[in-house]
């Protein structure tokens, strides 16, 4: 299993992270790059948890994931993958905590991968291992700045 762990700062409380993580309407694709609203689909969300399928174009085709979002741990949100045409399951998550700090909130992602033993599964996985650190770096920095941005909008409307 490969897991990259990222962390940004943030002059936003933890709640507008935690908040947007749990967001499952049509803004999701503003904050998270990587989900397109052609391959969006929230199958249930009840309570503390939500059944979403989440796709992203990929080099050749789209790479899809089936994931089962729970957020009753009042600090992150943890997406459990179920299906998926790349990642293996069980065995790959996704989690979003939010820290509160003197100036803001810590926001720390962490990507915990196993791959398809197929050729997409195979080559995906390859690429997580060899590029993965510095794309998913820059992935959570543009998640942190969407809901900045977002955050600093709404302030402005009201």
């Amino acid at each position: 299993m490969t897991t990259i762990r990222v962390h940004v700062d943030s002059e936003l409380p933890a709640e507008r992270f935690l908040s947007a993580a749990r967001d499952f309407s049509d803004r999701r694709t503003e904050v998270f790059p990587a989900v397109r609203s052609d391959h969006f689909v929230v199958h249930a969300e009840a309570g503390t948890s939500a059944d979403v399928t989440e796709g992203t174009p990929a080099i050749v085709g789209i790479n899809w994931e089936r994931c089962t979002y729970d957020w009753s741990e009042t600090d992150r949100v943890v997406a459990t993958v179920t299906e998926s045409n790349v990642y293996a399951h069980p065995g790959s998550v996704w989690t979003l905590m939010a820290i509160p700090t003197d100036h803001g909130s810590r926001v720390d992602m962490v990507w915990e991968r196993r791959f398809r033993r197929s050729p997409r599964g195979v080559f995906w996985g390859t690429m997580f291992r060899l590029a993965g650190r510095p794309i998913f770096r820059s992935y959570a920095r543009d998640i942190v700045k969407n809901v900045e941005r977002l955050d600093s909008a709404a302030r402005a409307a009201q």
